[in-house]
């Protein structure tokens, strides 16, 4: 029934049907604007990637052709040139082939064979820098080719340095001057004495000019001892990643896992900046200070396995969609880099999913403006059947024609209106009519009778069900809390319990009823404890299944009740009612109060027998009484196959010192008893009840000032 004074807001037919269409027309334009909008992303973002794999391809193929040539040619001099020949007549060999080379592949740089005497000879072109070594001079700008010579003498290694031009003439010859540089302590000559297959370094900065590369290098077929070796350097693939870079917000990067620098679209303009800065090492992707690189090579960084890898990162406000692969093809350190902007990328499909919002807009408000007029025509008819009820309701009979429907559901309310008159009308014959509209108006009901007795009422309550259920879906706080009153409700049930009710997320229970137990005191203590304990387990693998939570008070106190049928012959409700019910259902809702699980009247502890543990916890008058009653907490059951202690062993623990810090509140020795508190409210500080108490002697040893 409703309280008097109590508005109740009601919603029209109208205002419903328009309202839930119109939800449902946003819904449905919602859910199509999100699957466009998620279908044109994936769509960007698998274009996206797929251009990515192209270029990935393209740079893997260029290395790879650039490999397969020098392998080739290395192939053929390890078979054709006799290495025992004079090295300035090698050089002179080498000279041709290394022009025959820099026509098909321009990342070569020079050819070099060395000896297992020592001895060494290099044929390199001048395109990338001129060696220091060679100086400077009018007689050097025809050179296009220098020979470098390292001879084994009994005093150790010398190298001379011979530039010669286009013909073969040599235009200049340094002095023979000792040097460290030993074939043979080099990495290609100890990797080729391994295999007879080509073999391949890792990038490294060249010693003699400015460039970083890769050396190939076979072992002769002709003799064991020497190698034939292809200097090649990595600028032309800087160039052919310049070639691939569109749109220019592209960015493309070939590095190692180090961060070493390997090419770029501006590689060569990065190392001629920084060559007087690095001049042993590789250049670094930090060397830069470019914040969109460093940017790109963090996010590689932080990706789990450093293999193909989609990133997004931001920089300076701007977000960057980029993705990392190895180059492989021999170079397994080597990781190819390509990031654009997110706007970039993402331009064309904004532009689409603006057009796709105006249709959307325009569509929805034609739809709005179609269901206010159907909802207007719907609920006309059923204003009249509204009417007539209400009529009928205050017992005026008689009704003008209405107009058949020709909706189904109308024509049927329509009969069951005609049918409901009828038969009131009809009734109002048997009955007088004074007590059908007591019935009517609700203010007649049934009573039956109860028995009189002692029973022990249980009420519990989940701490924070509504902000739980508010972040659920309806069937799955349906799920949960069905799970949760069995598990709850077996335990209690299991104790001898008689579950009256569940009430939303609470539960009301009673023992010796209807079966009667002296120690139904002692069961009900004992059910509190075994389903708080199994509360403790069920929550836990609620915690390990993502959820939250349901931490559950209770209360407990003993008395008398009536306890009964309550209803009719064919519908009826066995439960028990009185104070004794409504004091157990104030318990429960005290636990907020003092933070406490379990909280039981002194009735329940006297009656509870041996083998129980509880503390004293206030002397409180809850809602609906009108004197202080003791409230105890009870913490555990020091009985055999019960549950373990050890849950509350810091509570039992700190008993003696809480039930000094209660005397000397008695006493009113506030000073000693906030000291006593302070230490447990170190020692125990999720304990609220501690908090409650020492809040208490503070307030009272405040100062008090008068007027």
């Amino acid at each position: 029934m409703h309280q008097a004074g109590r508005k109740t807001f009601l919603w029209s037919l109208q205002a419903v049907v328009a309202l839930v269409f119109t939800v449902i027309v946003l819904l449905i334009s919602g859910a199509l604007i999100g699957f466009n909008h998620h279908q044109l992303t994936a769509l960007t973002l698998r274009d996206a990637e797929d251009d990515f794999r192209r270029i990935n391809g393209s740079v893997r193929n260029e290395i790879a052709g650039g490999l397969r040539v020098a392998s080739s040619v290395l192939d053929t001099l390890s078979l054709t040139i006799d290495p025992n020949l004079p090295l300035g007549q090698l050089a002179i060999t080498l000279t041709p082939v290394l022009k025959d080379l820099d026509r098909l592949l321009p990342a070569a740089m020079g050819l070099f064979i060395g000896r297992g005497d020592g001895s060494h000879i290099l044929v390199q072109t001048l395109d990338g820098g001129r060696p220091p070594e060679l100086g400077t001079g009018p007689d050097l700008e025809a050179a296009v080719i220098a020979y470098m010579i390292v001879q084994p003498t009994a005093a150790g290694e010398t190298v001379e340095w011979v530039a010669v031009d286009k013909d073969g003439r040599e235009l200049r010859r340094t002095p023979a001057l000792p040097t460290d540089f030993d074939p043979r302590q080099r990495p290609w000559y100890a990797l080729s004495q391994t295999t007879e297959s080509t073999v391949l370094t890792p990038p490294y900065r060249f010693a003699n000019v400015p460039e970083a590369g890769v050396t190939l290098a076979q072992r002769s077929r002709q003799r064991e001892d020497v190698v034939f070796g292809i200097d090649m350097t990595l600028a032309s693939l800087d160039r052919y990643l310049d070639r691939l870079r569109f749109p220019p917000e592209l960015e493309l990067i070939v590095f190692d896992r180090s961060g070493a620098l390997i090419a770029h679209p501006h590689g060569g303009s990065f190392r001629q900046i920084h060559q007087a800065d690095v001049t042993h090492r590789l250049l670094t992707i930090e060397d830069l200070q470019s914040p969109l690189l460093t940017g790109l090579f963090r996010a590689f960084q932080a990706s789990k396995d450093g293999q193909d890898r989609s990133l997004s990162f931001t920089v300076d406000g701007e977000s960057y969609f980029g993705r990392t692969e190895p180059v492989g093809e021999g170079f397994d350190n080597l990781m190819i880099g390509i990031a654009v902007p997110y706007e970039t990328m993402m331009g064309p499909a904004e532009q689409i999913r603006y057009a796709l919002l105006l249709v959307s807009a325009i569509s929805v408000i034609v739809a709005l403006l179609i269901v206010l007029l159907a909802s207007r025509r719907l609920a006309l008819p059923l204003r009249t059947a509204t009417d007539d009820i209400r009529r009928i309701m205050k017992f005026e009979f008689g009704h003008a024609r209405r107009s058949p429907s020709h909706i189904a559901e109308m024509l049927e309310l329509s009969r069951a209106i005609d049918t409901l008159e009828l038969a009131l009308s009809n009734f109002m014959r048997y009955v007088p009519t004074a007590l059908v509209r007591g019935i009517i108006g609700r203010r007649f009901s049934s009573e039956l009778g109860g028995v009189r007795q002692p029973i022990t009422v249980l009420f519990s309550d989940v701490a924070g069900f509504t902000t739980m259920a508010e972040a659920l879906d309806p069937e799955q706080v349906m799920s949960k809390t069905s799970r949760y009153f069995s598990e709850i409700g077996s335990e209690l049930v299991r104790s001898g319990a008689t579950i009256d009710k569940y009430i939303g997320d609470s539960i009301m229970a009673f023992w010796n009823a209807p079966d009667t137990r002296e120690d139904h005191v002692a069961l009900a203590c004992l059910g509190a404890l075994r389903a708080s304990r199994h509360l403790d387990r069920l929550n836990e693998e609620f915690l390990g299944e993502g959820g939250a939570p349901m931490r559950t008070r209770f209360g407990l106190h003993t008395g008398e009740a009536v306890v009964g049928n309550v209803g009719s012959i064919d519908r009826m409700n066995y439960t028990a009612l009185g104070h004794t019910v409504n004091m157990a259902s104030r318990f429960e809702k005290l636990n907020k109060r003092y933070g406490t699980t379990i909280l039981v009247s002194e009735d329940v502890r006297n009656a509870a027998g041996e083998g129980f543990l509880f503390r004293f916890v206030d002397k409180a008058i809850p809602e609906g009484a009108h004197a202080e009653i003791a409230v105890y907490e009870l913490l555990g059951a020091d009985l055999p196959d019960e549950p373990s202690l050890a849950a509350a062993q810091e509570r039992l623990d700190s008993l003696p010192a809480w039930n000094e810090a209660l005397v000397f509140c008695e006493s009113e020795n506030w000073d000693k008893a906030a000291e006593i508190l302070e230490e447990l409210v170190a020692k125990l500080p999720n304990d609220l009840l501690f908090k409650v108490q020492l809040q208490r002697c503070r307030a009272h040893l405040a100062p008090t000032f008068t007027e």
